[in-house]
This record gives structure tokens, sequence and C-alpha cells, in this order.
């Protein structure tokens, strides 16, 4: 055989077979009568025999369409079996629990989703956002499967690659000085205290990371303030209190008296996919290239 026989001439021809006749044959398939006979013509070519005789009467098998009728359809059952078999697995894998912080874009995530379940990795997706070290404390508990976070102060029994980075633009009152300006160097931030940012406790290994890229611009804050959450810190830039660096897709929203401003210097953001030692690594991966496509598009 030149060309492989598909499933489509098989399940043509059987139909063809049954109803002994074309036009009935199509009726059954939802198709016309001229790519059922193209069908059927092309998989007699490839198994060069003749498998149906045609005449004014109808359509009648022959010697070897008997055969192939009969082993045909013995070969449709165990493939339709097959397949229920699979679809009846993929449906008990469980739906992947994936936390991730509030600003990460999540655009692509039906993409990130189908190549998983394609894959055999789950059956869906199912996002909760949550912060690093909660995301790092559920994994541990095995009440996350994956996050997508930043990288935690401890790694213990968890497992971490980077997936993107993200850059860190400066919010100051839209009635400041340097409101007015298109970049801002980050140590002109000196100037409006005071610095709003997270504790040290909440996550050590990220508060020195950012106060080490801070330094190495000459910005080291004179006067730094706690911040809960974004819309409290907003809530008093807005009121032309002090300045505060976040990721950038917080600039996709409007503050009430707060003016976003890219920074002239490169001060990333990573982020990560981290999973505990219960995900094997092959999921891992899988996640790990997922997530690192969905976040870059």
């Amino acid at each position: 055989m030149t060309r492989p026989v598909t499933v489509r001439q098989i399940r043509y021809f059987l139909a063809v077979a049954e109803e002994r006749n074309f036009r009935r044959a199509a009726e059954r398939l939802a198709i016309t009568q001229p790519p059922l006979s193209r069908q059927v013509a092309e998989l007699e070519a490839e198994l060069g025999v003749r498998l149906l005789e045609r005449d004014t009467h109808g359509v009648r098998l022959t010697s070897a369409g008997e055969l192939a009728m009969r082993s045909f359809a013995e070969l449709m059952h165990s493939f339709d079996a097959a397949l229920e078999h699979v679809a009846q697995a993929a449906n008990k894998l469980p739906r992947l629990r994936l936390g991730v912080l509030n600003w990460v874009h999540l655009r692509r995530l039906s993409a990130m989703e189908r190549s998983l379940v394609e894959a055999g990795h789950a059956s869906g997706i199912d996002v909760q956002t949550t912060t690093t070290i909660a995301a790092a404390s559920a994994l541990r508990r095995n009440e996350l499967d994956a996050a997508i976070v930043l990288w935690p102060a401890s790694m213990y029994r968890l497992r971490g690659d980077l997936v993107d980075q993200v850059p860190l633009v400066a919010f100051v009152p839209a009635t400041s000085a340097l409101a007015r300006q298109r970049r801002i160097a980050v140590r002109d931030l000196q100037s409006l205290a005071p610095f709003f940012r997270f504790s040290r406790s909440v996550n050590t290994r990220m508060y020195d990371e950012f106060t080490r890229q801070y330094a190495a611009h000459g910005f080291r804050p004179k006067v730094e303030a706690p911040a809960p959450d974004p819309l409290h810190v907003f809530a008093q830039i807005g009121t032309g209190r002090g300045c505060t660096c976040l990721p950038a897709p917080f600039a996709l929203h409007r503050y009430a008296g707060v003016q976003p401003r890219p920074l002239r210097e490169r001060i990333m953001v990573p982020l990560v996919v981290l999973t505990s030692s219960r995900v094997t690594q092959e999921l891992h991966d899988a996640l790990v290239k997922g997530a690192t496509r969905m976040l870059s598009e």
C-alpha cells in the first residue's frame, strides 16, 4: 500500500456495506455521495481488491468485501472501545489546583490548560489567588498542586523554576512633579517619603533582592511604610503621601490621585512556577513550559 488506510475510509465502507446502497449510506453519514464514493474507491485501490459490485439495483459485496465487512466491523468495535476507555481515564484525572498572584496575567490560561489536558496531566485547572508565602505553605500541606509566584524565602520540600520577569513601575501622587515626567529614575523617589513596601518578614529573599537592586541604582529609602495590600497603598498615595514600586501589570488600572511612571532602570520581578515534591518531574516541566509560554505571549 502506498498510503495508509484511514479510519474514515473504513467507516464509509462499512456504512455502504451495511446499507447496500450509496445514497442511504451517504444520508446516514450526513455527507453527499461523491466523497463517499471517492473514499470507498481509494480504500479498494489501497487494498488492491474490489470490495463492492455496483449495478442499477444497488450494491453487492464481493467475497473480499464480505471478509472486509466482518474484519473491519470487529476492528472498529475495538477502536471505539479503546477511545471510550481513554476518554473515561481522562475524566478521572484530577483538576490541577493552581495558585497565582492577583496581578499575574492569565489571558492565555486556556491554552495552557488545553496542553495539560491533552498531555494527560489533568482534567482541567482551578485557579485561586494567593501570596507567595501562603502558596508555599499550601503546597506543603497539599492544598495546592502548583503556583505562579515570587521566589519564596524557603524552598523546603518545593521545586521551582523561573518562568518570567516583570519590570517594576513607580507609582507617585498625581500632584507631584515626578508625575509630569515621562520616565523617572528610581533614586528620584527619595523626595516622596515614605516608600511603601512589603515587610521583610513577609518574604526575606525578595525584600533583600529588591533592596540590592534599589541600592545599585542609588535608591535607599529614608522612610519606609508597611504595604498591607496595593489598595491601601494607592489610597495613601492618592492623598499625596508617599510612593511605591509595583509590577507593571498594576499600571493597567487607574487609581484616583495616583500616577504610574516607568522607571529608567530595569528592576525586575521574577516569577516562578512552584510545585511540591509530590508533583512528578514530568508535570513540573510541563507546567514550567506552559507558564513560560502563557506569560510571554
